[in-house]
């Protein structure tokens, strides 16, 4: 059930980095769901995002700039800017050029709707750059939540890093979504730039409100796994656990969400494997689709070498399926012994057995119980009040009814 609709007294204005390109898209969808929840919730709020492609994918645009484009999502404004990124070697040339499609984006955003109160980033790069410009222009504080992935897998170049940095330096607080990657973070850009909160992503209110899944039925079993089709997702691993923990069971299948450029050789390793004809590739998947295939599978399996924090596994709890994943980050940060299993990186005999486990005690794992504490934890409505008490403080305007959400503000990470 939604909350009653309470209007703040300040204005939020969300900048996110990447953000769906269009229907179905699930590709920065967390960003969309929390700003929707802050919507729905009584929130004045919008969004704004350049979304700029390389040369080869835009061919067909003249110019490199176009026109604003704006749509009302549910009501909640939103404008995007499509353009070229005529500069994707050049990161100091390519965020500056980001940041200008951003200013273009915002005066028209003020035009429309007024200028905001506080400004929500989504990762540093490039939507913290932005925020920061609206700072130093402006005047508008921001806040940072980083997501990126890029930073422990060091795929940041030095002039990348030094723009993350001055990013986060300025912010009026700094959020990452798992404890685990938030303390890499005050390690990576170090104790000047100050500490790191955990503020982790929402679990879009349709899982919790969708019916949970029947159990398996005449020793059916089936796993799914939700993510991209890429090395860093561990797919290949996963294959190798299920190939050795289930060679003798027949009725236990193994269902893939998602597309990337691994797939056509995991195509290959299934039937190297000889599992094949138990193993479904779903392709990509919306949001929607990926609650239906978790009605349908018993568990999720989750084989990432590296997660900041894991969206595919909070969506499962709120289905209220357990999950076995990998000590990657952020799996460590949501999965308790009520919830499932964790095991270590790359370890195929740890997987297959964790997976062989809990097939064989599915019935001690309490589907209701399981989606009752994920939505106490990353459901909409805490969420709401952790970032409502954040907005309040961050813009020296706290609301009576904020009071009592004080004590839900994510504490720091050096004190977990």
């Amino acid at each position: 059930m939604r909350a009653p609709a309470i209007r703040d007294d300040f204005h939020v204005l969300v900048i996110p980095s990447w953000y769906l390109a269009r229907p179905g898209d699930i590709n920065g969808s967390f960003f969309r769901e929390q700003a929707l929840a802050l919507h729905r919730h009584g929130c004045k709020l919008g969004v704004i995002c350049p979304q700029l492609r390389s040369l080869r994918q835009w061919r067909g645009l003249a110019g490199g700039v176009s026109s604003p484009l704006r749509e009302f999502d549910q009501g909640m404004p939103v404008l995007r800017s499509l353009g070229v990124n005529p500069f994707p070697l050049l990161h100091r040339a390519a965020c500056a050029w980001w940041v200008r499609h951003g200013l273009k984006l915002y005066r028209q955003y003020v035009a429309e709707f007024g200028r905001p109160d506080v400004v929500h980033a989504h990762s540093a790069l490039y939507g913290g750059a932005l925020a920061r410009q609206l700072w130093l222009r402006e005047g508008v504080p921001y806040v940072l939540t980083e997501h990126s992935s890029m930073y422990p897998r060091n795929r940041v170049s030095p002039a990348q890093a030094r723009i993350a940095r001055e990013v986060a330096r300025d912010a009026r607080r700094r959020f990452a979504v798992s404890p685990s990657f938030g303390s890499f973070l005050e390690g990576y850009f170090g104790a000047d730039v100050g500490s790191w909160e955990v503020m982790p992503n929402i679990v879009d209110a349709s899982f919790g409100e969708h019916p949970l899944g029947e159990a398996a039925a005449d020793d059916n079993f089936a796993f799914l796994t939700v993510g991209g089709l890429n090395e860093n997702k561990g797919i290949h691993r996963l294959f190798e656990a299920f190939a050795r923990g289930f060679a003798n069971a027949p009725r236990v299948h193994l269902r893939i969400g998602g597309h990337g450029p691994e797939r056509a050789r995991l195509e290959k390793l299934a039937l190297q494997l000889g599992i094949a004809d138990r193993v479904s590739f779903l392709g990509a998947l919306t949001r929607r689709q990926v609650a239906e295939e978790l009605a349908r599978a018993q568990a999720l399996v989750h084989p990432s070498r590296y997660e900041t924090f894991g969206v595919a596994i909070v969506e499962a709890l709120a289905m209220g399926r357990p999950v076995v994943a990998t000590r990657c980050g952020g799996p460590e940060g949501i999965i308790t012994a009520r919830d499932g299993l964790l095991v270590p990186v790359d370890d195929v005999d740890a997987l297959a057995n964790a997976m062989r486990e809990l097939r064989e005690r599915i019935d001690r794992y309490d589907a209701a119980a399981i989606r009752q504490a994920c939505l106490e934890r990353f459901g909409e409505s805490a969420m709401v009040a952790r970032l409502r008490a954040v907005y309040g403080a961050v813009t020296g305007r706290e609301p009576g009814q904020w009071r009592e959400y004080a004590e839900l503000s994510p504490g720091k990470v050096a004190g977990q």
